[in-house]
């Protein structure tokens, strides 16, 4: 089934995605949330947010211009406040669309959990990201359900390439990864409404040679096909929250959009009935 690895890495590669280029941040303490439980903007229970309340209240800074000094931190600190949010993110190369995907990110105890579906290919996957853990649902492949990856408890060479990503899942170290390596922040046009706010766009370069840490590694490993300088489109509202982002590397281009800022979002790992023993990531000699 050596096949299907590269799917099922590319499903997780995109998650991690969605968390460092969003910048989420939360700098508490770690997270003391059992396994396998549900966890909601509400540290597992709903929030009744109200009408008009999904967007966290945070003080209007939209005459203040960001910088290429100023633009992580400003987004991070924002989303730090933000408990939870949704996201859609499409990727196509050739006019032609590659993978559609969506989900929610919940943010408790300074570590993200994550429930995403995608199509990749015509792979449709059910991918989650809870404690540290992953789960895989690949469909036929996994007899229909979840594939248990624990990094910390597998020594397999597909639990450490989770590892790898589950590295660039912690928001604190993605921050710090790609903060040094931004070198110019330019607005670039009007305002746009997303979301129920004006956003403004914003062209950020970064330069993905001074990218670090377990992104960096990522990257690195990549070798030719990442180029050294990525140009990122990032439509960011008055509260300082993104709202949509944009960018082209290789061919493929990605668009990706956020909402339901700290609305009621649950993310909860799957129950034990719905996981298999049965590994399709097993090769065969």
């Amino acid at each position: 089934m050596r096949a299907r690895r590269p799917i099922a890495l590319a499903a997780g590669l995109a998650t991690a995605t969605v968390l460092a280029l969003t910048g989420c941040s939360d700098s508490g303490s770690d997270s003391a949330s059992e396994p396998s439980s549900a966890t909601s903007a509400s540290s597992g229970t709903s929030t009744d947010t109200g009408a008009g309340a999904a967007t966290p209240e945070t003080e209007d800074t939209s005459g203040d211009d960001l910088t290429a000094d100023t633009f992580i931190k400003t987004v991070a600190a924002a989303q730090s406040d933000a408990k939870a949010y949704t996201f859609t993110m499409k990727m196509s190369a050739n006019g032609s669309e590659v993978s559609d995907a969506k989900g929610a990110v919940v943010n408790t105890g300074g570590k993200p959990a994550v429930a995403m579906t995608m199509d990749v290919g015509g792979q449709n996957i059910d991918a989650r990201y809870v404690d540290d853990v992953w789960y895989m649902n690949l469909g036929d492949a996994s007899e229909n359900k979840f594939v248990k990856i624990d990094p910390k408890a597998d020594g397999s060479e597909m639990a450490q390439q989770f590892e790898q990503l589950s590295a660039q899942m912690d928001p604190s170290e993605s921050i710090k990864a790609i903060d040094g390596a931004v070198t110019s922040v330019t607005k670039k046009g009007d305002p746009v409404t997303l979301d129920g706010v004006e956003a403004q766009p914003y062209e950020v370069v970064v330069d993905t040679t001074k990218i670090t840490g377990a992104m960096g590694d990522t990257l690195k490993a990549a070798g030719a096909s990442v180029p050294d300088e990525l140009t990122y489109t990032y439509w960011v509202g008055p509260d300082n929250l993104m709202r949509k982002m944009t960018f082209d590397m290789a061919g493929t281009s990605t668009e990706m959009t956020t909402s339901d800022w700290n609305g009621d979002v649950k993310v909860e790992a799957p129950g034990k009935d719905e996981i298999t023993d049965k590994s399709p990531f097993t090769t065969s000699s």
